[in-house]
C-alpha cells in the first residue's frame, strides 16, 4: 500500500490553472500565426492577373497569323468541298442574292410583294413579268408620276435604287421579283442582260423615269442571252460552270 504522505494529487499543489491556460494560448498563437484564411479579394485579384497574363501569352505566342504567310488561304480537305462553293442551279443562286437585295424594297412593296395604298404591288404586275428592260430601269433610276398596275393607278414617288449596284445584284433582284410572289418566268436575266440595263441607264440623261417614257422607249427585253434556270453557276460569281456528270 502506498504511503498517503508521499502520494501527489493529479496536479501539483503549485499548479496555477490560469497561468497554464495563458501559456497554452500563447503557444497556439505561435503555431497558427500566418495561417489565417486568405481574403476573397486576394483570390479574385490573383485570378484576374492570371487571366490577363494568359490572354497576353495566347495572343502573342499562339496567334495563327504569326505562323502563316500573308495571303495564305487554308485549302479545303480532299472530298470536303464547302457548300458555299458548290455549283448551284442558276435559279437558286440568283434568288438568294435577289432576296437579300430585295430587303431594301420591302418597306414600300412589302415582304410579300403585295404593295400598299401608295406603292404598287409586284405580285401579278405586268411591269414585273413583262419586257425586262422596264423594271430594270425603274430599279436603277426610280420612278415618278402615275403608273397603272393591275388596273389600279399609283402616284407614289420611287427613289433610285441603283447607286453602286453591280450587274450581279441587279440580275439577282430582277430574277427574284420575276420568280416570287406568284410570278414565274421561263428564263432568267443573265449577267450580260443586267449589264445591258446598266449601260442603257448610263446613256439616259439621268433622273427618274416615267411610265410614259418606259412604254415609249424601253418596252423591250434586255439584250443578251438569258439563262436556263437549271444552268449550274458558281454561287459567288453567278458565272456558269460545267457539270461533272
Amino acid at each position: 500500500m502506498s504511503d498517503p504522505s508521499t502520494s501527489k494529487p493529479d496536479l501539483d499543489d503549485d499548479t496555477n490553472v490560469s497561468t497554464d491556460a495563458a501559456a497554452v494560448k500563447r503557444e497556439n498563437q505561435m503555431f497558427t500565426q500566418g495561417s489565417e484564411p486568405i481574403s476573397l479579394w486576394v483570390i479574385l485579384g490573383g485570378a484576374l492577373i492570371i487571366l490577363i497574363a494568359g490572354g497576353v501569352i495566347a495572343g502573342s505566342i499562339f496567334d495563327y497569323n504569326n505562323y502563316v504567310k500573308p495571303g495564305y488561304v487554308r485549302a479545303t480537305a480532299p472530298g470536303a468541298a464547302s457548300a458555299a462553293t458548290l455549283p448551284k442551279s442558276a435559279l437558286d443562286a440568283y434568288l438568294k442574292i435577289g432576296k437579300k437585295a430585295y430587303t431594301a424594297c420591302s418597306g414600300c412593296h412589302q415582304p410579300g410583294g403585295e404593295g400598299n395604298a401608295a406603292y404598287p404591288p409586284l405580285a401579278n404586275s405586268e411591269w414585273v413579268t413583262g419586257p425586262s428592260l422596264r423594271p430594270a430601269l425603274i430599279i436603277l433610276n426610280g420612278l415618278h408620276e402615275a403608273i397603272t398596275v393591275d388596273g389600279k393607278t399609283y402616284n407614289a414617288n420611287m427613289p433610285s435604287m441603283g447607286s453602286g449596284m453591280e450587274a450581279k445584284q441587279l440580275a439577282g433582284v430582277l430574277n427574284y421579283i420575276r420568280n416570287s410572289f406568284g410570278n414565274t418566268s421561263d428564263s432568267l436575266v443573265s449577267l450580260e442582260m443586267a449589264q445591258n440595263a446598266l449601260d442603257v441607264s448610263k446613256e439616259r440623261n439621268g433622273g427618274q423615269v416615267t411610265a410614259t417614257e418606259l412604254n415609249a422607249d424601253y418596252n423591250i427585253d434586255l439584250v443578251g442571252a438569258p439563262l436556263d434556270p437549271e444552268t449550274l453557276v458558281d454561287p459567288k460569281t453567278l458565272l456558269p460552270v460545267e457539270s461533272n456528270e
